[in-house]
């Protein structure tokens, strides 16, 4: 039984590896499931068998990365309570946004969340990004402790809508070019939370 688990992990970890090769090298889009078995050395069914689909595997491949940024996260909501909160949030979301802007696969991954197929990764990749909306509905009940269950979530989606905004900005060209010097990305997304957040004080203040 042990010889079993140990070869069934040491291929694992060469479909891991083979995956990763050639999804720096030739894109996501591009690579096949015929490819990776190939590189890997081992059959294709072996590749199904472990994974199910392309989009499990490349989910299997962000887990190691997405799980630190969810705990970053959460250890990152109990501090900095005296932080103005659009600064709290930047300081959130940017290491989210710098792994996105610098793995595209894995952004299209996030932001195709309705249409990826379901399967133990992208369950547990998806599990972890939704964490962030609970994340920054926790910050809006600290900043704002009257605010209600469903206003905190208003106001996290309204956050996570300009998130992905940023995010699609920056993955297409032809957005970016057809602005003359668009902003850094995380530039673009403070200016964008500030504004959002200046927005939500100014309800509250009217309700005081």
């Amino acid at each position: 039984m042990k010889l079993r688990q140990t070869r069934s992990r040491q291929t694992r970890d060469q479909i891991l590896a083979a995956a990763s090769d050639l999804f720096s090298r030739q894109g996501y889009e591009q690579t096949s499931i015929d490819q990776i078995a190939t590189a890997a050395k081992v059959a294709k069914s072996s590749v199904f068998a472990h994974f199910g689909d392309k989009t499990n595997l490349l989910a299997a491949l962000g887990l190691t990365e997405i799980e630190q940024l969810a705990e970053a996260g959460r250890k990152r909501v109990g501090i900095d309570s005296e932080t103005p909160l659009d600064t709290q949030l930047v300081a959130l979301l940017s290491p989210w946004l710098t792994y996105f802007c610098r793995e595209p696969a894995f952004a299209g991954l996030y932001l195709s969340q309705a249409a990826i197929v379901t399967g133990p990764y992208t369950e547990t990749f998806m599990r972890l990004c939704f964490e962030v909306e609970d994340q920054v509905a926790a910050l809006f009940t600290r900043a704002y402790p009257s605010l209600t269950s469903g206003e905190a979530r208003l106001y996290a989606r309204g956050v996570q809508a300009l998130f992905h905004e940023v995010i699609v900005f920056e993955m297409s060209e032809g957005l970016k070019q057809s602005r003359p010097n668009p902003a850094p990305p995380q530039q673009l997304l403070s200016q964008m939370l500030t504004i959002w957040t200046d927005g939500v004080a100014h309800r509250q203040a009217l309700k005081a």
